[in-house]
């Protein structure tokens, strides 16, 4: 997960420029830049407090993935390191569209440890985020993202905190919930690739995902909030 700042306005995000970006990752023949497929997605975030352009990157390491679960070791680190390459070059696509980027925060949920007393913890879908750091936990497509700072208590949980609300559903279920969606009223709220149809998204809708005040609620004594944002842009399921 990588999020960015802007130094521009959020009225500098358009339908146009979006689509743009959107098309540059779809024609790249590169294997870095590539969004994948599933929950991974690149947003343009308004924070609550500032009129600044954030960007959040959650991008997965494709096939590289499977081979990351038996290997705890150099292997394993290679992967890490690809997708933190893919990362990178999703935000090189987006400043070719609105300019340098500042780095935030950077953090993959897929590492492993080596603990001094010769044990090993390996984070699947979490984040190694120590006392005083910042980690980003976003919620899905129509809700927030929020960025916050891991206090002492998150040492009593191995040093690891979430990187997203997660699924409430499964992904056959969410298929079933997206017919009575209304993604026409979600179109308007937040700009979503033209190229981009419903029926990618029946997985992926804001009905498939746990509510964001309710995580942080069971997260109180483990992270404080220090930015809110809105999502005012989403784009996945590129094809």
């Amino acid at each position: 997960m990588r999020l960015l700042r802007s130094s521009v306005a959020i009225d500098a995000l358009t339908a146009r420029r979006w689509d743009a970006i959107a098309e540059r990752l779809r024609s790249n023949k590169s294997p870095l830049g590539d969004l994948g497929g599933g929950n991974h997605f690149l947003d343009a975030l308004e924070p609550y407090g500032e009129d600044v352009l954030y960007f959040l990157i959650h991008t997965g390491s494709r096939n590289e993935s499977g081979l990351a679960d038996a290997l705890v070791d150099r292997e394993f680190e290679r992967i890490v390191q690809w997708a933190r390459d893919n990362r990178a070059a999703i935000q090189e696509a987006v400043e070719q569209e609105f300019g340098r980027l500042d780095l935030v925060v950077d953090l993959p949920h897929n590492t492993s440890e080596a603990l001094p007393d010769g044990s090993v913890v390996v984070r699947k879908g979490a984040v190694r985020v120590r006392p005083g750091e910042t980690n980003v936990i976003p919620s899905h497509m129509g809700g927030d993202v929020v960025l916050v700072r891991a206090t002492e208590v998150v040492s009593d949980a191995l040093c690891s905190l979430s990187h997203g609300t997660g699924h409430t559903v499964s992904r056959g279920e969410s298929k079933t919930y997206a017919e009575a969606y209304d993604f026409v009223a979600l179109r308007k709220r937040i700009l979503i690739p033209s190229g981009v149809s419903d029926a990618s998204l029946r997985t992926e809708g804001p009905f498939a995902y746990r509510d964001l005040d309710e995580c942080l609620a069971l997260l109180r004594a483990h992270v404080e909030v220090v930015e809110r944002f809105v999502v005012v842009a989403y784009m996945g399921h590129l094809g």
